[in-house]
C-alpha cells in the first residue's frame, strides 16, 4: 500500500518549498538544501519491503549495499548530504520490527534523533459499519457527537477559496496559540489543497453561521488521514470538532478507505513488552506531555494505538550530523 507521501503530487508540493525530488527505483527521495552547500536526503513513509535489501556489489567501489542505497548514496555524494533519512511506515509493535531494525543496523543506520512524520498514531478500522464504529468509541466520544448534532452543528465541504481558507487559517492560528505549536503560512495550505485536488478536503463545522472548527483530511487509496485540524475558543460547549471527525469518517467510508489515521499521539506503553516502544528518546517525557491533550481527544474515537518503525538515519558526515542535531533541537525549543 503506497503512502500519499510517496506520490508525484506530494513531490510537487515539497518542490514548491525548497526541496528537490528524486525518484529512485520508484521511491521518492527528497533533498533538502542546507547552508554551506550541504544537504540531507529524506524518503517519507516508505515501505521497508519495497526495497530489495540483498547486498549487491558495486564494481567501482567497495560498497556492498542494496542497489537502492547505492543510487541514493550517489545522490548524497553529488549534493554533499550530511545524512540519508528513511522513514518507514511499517508497524513497530510486531515481531517483524526486530528483523527490520537488524537489517538497518547491518547497513549502518541508526534510529533518528527526531521524527518528521508521527511515529505514534491512533487509527480506526473502517471495515466496520458506522454503528460498529460508534459502538467502539468511548462513551464520551459518542455523547459529544450527539451534543453537536443536538445543537445543530453542520459540517460542510469548503472550497479552498479565500473565505474557506480564511476561516480555517483563523482557527489554525488560534489553535496554535492555545496549544503552543508552530504555524505554517496560509499559502502552504492553499498550495496543499490545490496540489492534492481530489485527494484532500477542507471540512468546516458551522454553528449559528459561525465556523467553529475545521480540518484538512486526505483520502488516498485505502487510507484517510487527519492532516491538520483547528478549533476556536468560542462555543466549545457545542462540541463541533467531534462531529467534524465523525463526518470525516463517514466520508472516508464512502471513498472505500479501510483506515482512518488520526496521526500523532503521545508515545505509549506496549502492553506486550511492558515498556515504551522507543524508550531511548531522551525527551520522551516531554513528548508525552506535549501530546497529552490531543491524545485524550483522539482516544475518544476509539480504534487502536500504533507505533511505526519510523525514521532511521545513515550518517555520512558525523561532525556535521552532530552539529545539525544540536541546531534542530535548539530550533524546536
Amino acid at each position: 500500500m503506497q503512502s500519499l507521501l510517496q506520490t508525484q503530487e506530494w513531490a510537487s508540493l515539497r518542490q514548491g518549498y525548497g526541496w528537490q525530488a528524486h525518484w529512485v527505483d520508484n521511491i521518492l527521495v527528497l533533498e533538502k538544501p542546507l547552508p554551506l552547500g550541504l544537504s540531507f536526503l529524506y524518503s517519507p513513509e516508505v515501505d521497508f519491503y519495497a526495497i530489495d535489501w540483498q547486498k549487491k556489489e558495486d564494481p567501482s567501489t567497495s560498497l556492498r549495499m542494496p542497489t537502492f542505497l547505492q543510487k541514493v548514496q550517489q545522490i548524497a555524494k553529488n549534493s554533499h548530504a550530511i545524512f540519508i533519512r528513511l522513514d518507514f511506515l511499517n508497524k513497530n509493535n510486531t515481531i517483524y520490527s526486530q528483523k527490520i531494525s537488524k537489517v538497518l543496523q547491518d547497513f549502518g543506520f541508526r534510529k533518528a534523533f527526531e521524527e518528521i512524520q508521527p511515529e505514534f498514531r491512533q487509527i480506526i478500522d473502517l471495515a466496520k459499519s458506522e454503528e460498529q464504529i460508534l459502538a467502539q468509541m468511548k462513551q464520551k466520544g459518542r455523547y459529544n457527537i450527539k451534543i453537536a448534532q443536538k445543537h445543530g452543528v453542520v459540517i460542510e465541504k469548503a472550497e479552498p477559496s479565500a473565505s474557506g481558507l480564511d476561516d480555517f487559517y483563523r482557527l489554525f492560528r488560534e489553535t496554535a496559540s492555545r496549544d503552543g505549536f508552530a504555524t505554517r503560512p496560509k499559502k502552504y495550505f492553499a498550495d496543499l489543497l490545490k496540489t492534492l485536488d481530489g485527494k484532500a478536503e477542507l471540512l468546516v463545522a458551522r454553528y449559528q453561521n459561525k465556523v467553529l472548527a475545521a480540518g484538512i483530511f486526505t483520502f488516498y487509496q485505502e487510507i484517510a488521514s487527519y492532516l491538520y485540524g483547528a478549533s476556536g475558543n468560542a462555543n466549545r460547549e457545542v462540541m463541533a470538532p467531534y462531529l467534524l471527525h465523525w463526518e470525516a469518517i463517514k466520508e472516508a467510508k464512502q471513498r472505500n478507505c479501510k483506515i482512518y489515521d488520526l496521526l500523532a499521539i503521545s508515545p505509549f506503553e506496549d502492553i506486550k513488552y511492558g515498556k515504551l516502544v522507543q524508550p531511548q528518546y531522551a525527551n520522551i517525557k516531554k513528548l508525552i506531555s506535549k501530546y497529552s491533550g490531543i491524545t485524550r481527544f483522539k482516544e475518544q474515537f476509539g480504534g487502536q494505538k500504533v507505533a511505526l518503525v519510523g525514521s532511521w538515519d545513515l550518517v555520512l558526515k558525523p561532525v556535521w550530523y552532530s552539529l545539525f542535531k544540536t541546531a534542530e533541537r535548539l530550533r524546536r525549543r
